[in-house]
């Protein structure tokens, strides 16, 4: 199912990159944190975009945790783990939970790359230039 976005009016993009309709858009992991390619700026954060799926001719808007934050995405692992219990045993779930840890862990990697990467930077800019 194809997933559409518009810029949210909070974003920096979206004075000049919001668009009367949502616009296609894909998942495409980037170190960066602009993991959404699509419409007028061709790469977002999730943070700075809404998301919908097209039903009957219509947009319906949905949720979606920001993955470059870990916090929201231990939260979203938790609640999975918690609702499985005893009742939700089928392999549907575990597929869930499964993909869950992974984009968890995927998400960690990613943000000890980007501290890592910042730390540097801080530290280049310390550094006198002769």
């Amino acid at each position: 199912m194809p997933i559409f976005a518009n810029v949210r009016p909070e974003s920096k993009y979206f004075a000049g990159q919001a668009q009367e309709e949502p616009f296609p858009v894909t998942l495409v992991p980037d170190g960066g944190g602009y993991h959404w390619q699509g419409g007028v700026g061709g790469k977002y954060r999730t943070m700075d975009l809404f998301f919908f799926i097209k039903q009957e001719d219509r947009f319906r808007e949905f949720n979606l945790p920001n993955l470059s934050e870990i916090p929201q995405l231990e939260i979203t692992k938790n609640a999975i783990l918690n609702g499985v219990g005893n009742h939700w045993g089928s392999g549907y779930w575990e597929k869930v939970s499964e993909l869950a840890e992974e984009l968890l862990s995927a998400a960690r990697e990613e943000y000890q790359i980007q501290a890592n990467r910042e730390a540097e930077e801080r530290e280049r800019e310390l550094i006198p230039k002769p």
